[in-house]
């Protein structure tokens, strides 16, 4: 249900400091990004240094809740300064807030961070990045560690894991996008070329995940890529139900598709076989 906000409501529960520095904040164009959600208003907002915390402001029964993940420790059932000045927008703007039942706000942590999806996780790292770059470093350090395993069991799994991933790629292929014979301006496609144009963009992206970790000077992450690619290729070599796409790719798949792999890792010092 849509719940009709107004300033009387928001100083309700927000201190006479919080809300003059809130004021003081939406004054100054501070709120960024402020948008409707099923659970409340949520927004980025910039304190004094520069920095951008995300705010959330909800409608709980008949109460105003809010979360911040800045520096400000409100009391319990207080609004802080970022949360009045999302609140002060919203109602500025005509915001609908939707009123949360009691019950719906007790989750477990870390319960909607596991319900995200892997592009929804990517922009809640972003947000909270963006909130407190003290972090920055220590993220990029994982970052190293996702990119460029260093123990041989890592490297071994990273190797398996692209062999499989390669394989169930070319052997999933859907042979009714094998297109042949003769188009204008394109002139005649065999069935040869044709099945190559639909392996060579799934062997691309993983070429393209070989150059990633060179240009990033990760040889070793690089190399177990590239094997895997090439033990996927062989694992397709010659064995096929009859109604595969790589059926008509020829012989020799990892000579053929892995080249410019090989290529890459040969102009890196390792040489992959």
């Amino acid at each position: 249900m849509a719940v009709v906000m107004d300033e009387e409501t928001v100083y309700a529960f927000a201190d006479d400091t919080e809300v003059t520095e809130g004021r003081t904040l939406l004054a100054d164009g501070a709120v960024i990004e402020a948008e409707s959600e099923p659970r409340g208003i949520c927004c980025l907002v910039r304190d004094g240094s520069g920095a951008a915390c995300g705010v959330w402001v909800r409608v709980v029964g008949r109460e105003l809740t809010a979360e911040c993940d800045g520096s400000c420790n409100p009391a319990s059932g207080r609004l802080c300064r970022h949360a009045v000045a999302l609140s002060l927008h919203a109602v500025e703007r005509g915001m609908s807030w939707q009123a949360v039942p009691v019950d719906d706000t007790r989750r477990t942590p870390g319960e909607a961070l596991d319900a995200l999806t892997a592009v929804e996780k990517a922009a809640v790292l972003d947000r909270l990045l963006d909130a407190r770059p003290e972090l920055f470093a220590e993220a990029d350090q994982l970052a190293v560690h996702v990119l460029a395993p260093r123990a041989r069991a890592e490297l071994t799994a990273l190797q398996e894991k692209t062999a499989s991933e390669v394989e169930q790629a070319l052997r999933t292929l859907d042979i009714t996008h094998l297109s042949t014979g003769y188009r204008a301006d394109f002139g005649y496609t065999d069935v040869y070329e044709a099945a190559s144009r639909l392996i060579e963009p799934v062997i691309e992206r993983y070429e393209a995940d070989v150059r990633r970790r060179l240009a990033l000077g990760m040889p070793d992450a690089a190399e177990a890529v590239a094997l895997g690619v090439l033990d996927g290729l062989d694992a397709c070599e010659g064995d096929y139900d009859g109604d595969e796409v790589l059926c008509y790719a020829g012989e020799g798949l990892a000579e053929t598709y892995g080249y410019k792999i090989r290529e890459l890792m040969l102009t890196a010092g390792r040489a992959v076989d």
